[in-house]
């Protein structure tokens, strides 16, 4: 990789006010190196630097995946969110949500594969000695509980694979995969959606919480998930 391709200059070129040149090179280590927190955070700031506000939520989003916790990528979506009047509705309540998405999906998934993994330990060890100590069946119900929580966080979040974030500003919701096709609503850019199949240049999108579904074009609209 050349010297002007890596993570310092690009680093460099941010704090040089040069955002564009960061942005560029920050996106082409993504293409060849694979995703990572800390690319998509500051590939992130530079496009919101540059007023790119829904590739800026864009890259938080994708970053918050890999990096739940990190407070610093929480505070800039949540700055890029405000800057295009864009608030997150909660499918429950945010503080279930806080504890919903404390862990990341794989997380959730090594936890729960973890306890079972455990539990199926302890059923060995009791056929093998006909007795289950106090203390192991405190551990045996806390890895059930743990599987339960888990499984239902989970299945709480199936659909977060297919969410997507929309890119341009007003962006048309189409009765069908036209451009000429009837436009049914506009969704604002760092607007949350859920995307379904795709037809020629459309993604059909849902939206949640509003009576809207239809065509968009897939220019204007990106899964978080790849």
């Amino acid at each position: 990789m050349h010297a002007e391709e890596s993570f310092e200059s690009a680093n460099a070129s941010f704090h040089a006010g040069d955002f564009s040149k960061a942005a560029a090179i920050y996106q082409k280590l993504i293409d060849q190196q694979g995703t990572s927190a800390p690319l998509l955070y500051n590939l992130g700031n530079s496009q919101f630097q540059l007023g790119e506000h829904g590739r800026a939520i864009l890259a938080y989003e994708r970053a918050k995946l890999l990096s739940p916790r990190d407070p610093a990528l929480h505070a800039n979506l949540s700055l890029a969110r405000k800057a295009v009047n864009m608030t997150l509705q909660s499918k429950v309540s945010p503080w279930v949500d806080a504890v919903l998405l404390y862990l990341s999906r794989d997380e959730w998934s090594w936890l729960v594969a973890g306890a079972a993994l455990w539990i199926g330990i302890a059923a060995v060890l009791k056929s093998a000695t006909h007795v289950l100590g106090r203390s192991r069946w405190i551990s045996v119900s806390g890895a059930a509980i743990l599987m339960l929580l888990g499984g239902s966080t989970l299945y709480l979040r199936r659909d977060e694979g297919a969410r997507g974030i929309v890119l341009a500003k007003d962006a048309a919701v189409r009765l069908s995969p036209f451009s000429q096709a009837e436009a049914l609503g506009t969704l604002g850019m760092g607007r949350m959606v859920q995307v379904a199949q795709q037809s020629g240049e459309f993604n059909y999108v849902k939206v949640q919480g509003a009576d809207l579904q239809g065509w968009m074009r897939h220019t204007e609209v990106e899964r978080i998930e790849r």
